[in-house]
């Protein structure tokens, strides 16, 4: 693996059209610190991106330190002598209070830091990119920082609007690409069918198929679209959103957008019936949908967990940058064990490079690249 033995203040520019990223620890206590070492560790990541780690260089050797007394020998890990940190440093009492597998607010506060500074030097133009690992809401909030999550505040601090939370994930048995997009994402249930709107679904899916267009290269995609109640509202009988305002909506939406394919909406227990063959089987199912856009959070989340936990990813679409998690969380439970799986990581990674170099062809920067077409 090709590394740096000193510390970046700031992150160098590397040759013309090869990403520059930034990877936050996330939350110091959790199993950030773990999977981004293990992560860095693989030449196939980090040959194709300047990769910056923006984080507590102190606290990310502790964690090395440990992680090698509880590892096998033969796992790999990045040594934090050889990766290029962009250092935040803490305090002694602050870093005192950070321990592996302990969450707080000391930790909740680094990583907020973490995030803030990524941010920061990605508008100021150092990065291209930025993949975040995990942080805990819970403890942002014990430490001051009241936000619903990472991406309200990459949406925030970019100044947009418009912005959607989109799932990523290719199947190891088929090599088919999950989309899915989320039209609501950290609210309560009781809240979702009076946060949606006519307004609100245009909105998401302008997003969606910008991103599917200028991301992905899928310049006439199929799009499945849930309904929100049983059987998306047996006619009124279960529920009168879907005959009220989606089916007229969405019937508007074929006539405006002829070019689409916009199925639905589709009752929530089958709208995952295809995904599942094709993850698992078959990729060539007709009318296999591109993307998917589910209402709610768990109305997506829960199928492309059960499909993909561990190689999911969560990227921010609408964002001037390109901005990619793994779909997991701190996992405080398993911390310093040495057993977290950094496979969403890896992809994580992966896409965001793929995505800015998308994003660099586009402005006639470097030459194609193949991108996850299904």
């Amino acid at each position: 693996m090709k590394t740096e033995k000193h510390l970046f203040t700031q992150p160098h520019h590397p040759p013309q059209g090869r990403p520059r990223l930034a990877v936050t620890l996330g939350d110091p206590a959790g199993i950030g610190p773990e999977v981004v070492l293990k992560a860095l560790a693989d030449e196939q990541i980090t040959q194709d991106a300047q990769i910056t780690v923006i984080g507590s260089r102190s606290l990310l050797q502790t964690a090395y330190k440990e992680l090698r007394h509880t590892v096998d020998i033969t796992t790999p890990l990045a040594e934090p002598d050889n990766l290029s940190i962009l250092d935040i440093p803490l305090d002694a009492s602050t870093a005192h209070q950070i321990t592996l597998g302990r969450g707080n607010a000391a930790s909740g506060d680094a990583s907020f830091a973490y995030l803030k500074r990524a941010i920061a030097q990605t508008l100021a133009g150092e990065f291209e990119g930025i993949v975040t690992a995990p942080i805990a809401k819970s403890f942002w909030k014990a430490a001051g920082h009241d936000y619903p999550g990472q991406t309200e505040v990459l949406a925030q601090a970019a100044g947009v609007e418009r912005f959607g939370m989109l799932f990523v994930a290719r199947s190891p048995h088929t090599g088919w690409l999950l989309r899915t997009l989320l039209a609501t994402t950290h609210i309560p249930l009781h809240q979702v069918p009076h946060t949606l709107t006519p307004d609100l679904m245009r909105a998401k899916l302008d997003l969606l198929v910008e991103c599917l267009r200028l991301e992905f290269g899928i310049e006439t995609p199929r799009i499945a679209i849930s309904g929100l109640n049983p059987h998306s509202g047996e006619q009124g009988q279960l529920g009168r959103e879907e005959k009220d305002w989606l089916i007229p909506w969405l019937e508007q939406e074929r006539k405006q957008r002829p070019q689409l394919k916009l199925d639905g909406p589709v009752p929530p227990d089958t709208l995952w019936v295809k995904a599942g063959q094709a993850w698992y089987a078959n990729p060539t199912i007709p009318n296999l949908p591109d993307a998917y856009l589910a209402l709610y959070h768990d109305q997506g989340l829960i199928p492309v967990k059960l499909m993909a936990f561990d190689r999911a990813i969560n990227t921010t679409i609408g964002l001037p940058f390109v901005r990619t998690s793994p779909d997991h969380g701190t996992a405080y439970d398993i911390a310093g064990q040495g057993i977290a799986n950094p496979t969403s990581m890896k992809a994580a990674i992966q896409l965001a490079a793929q995505l800015v170099r998308h994003r660099q062809l586009l402005s006639g920067r470097v030459l194609p690249i193949t991108l996850g077409k299904n």
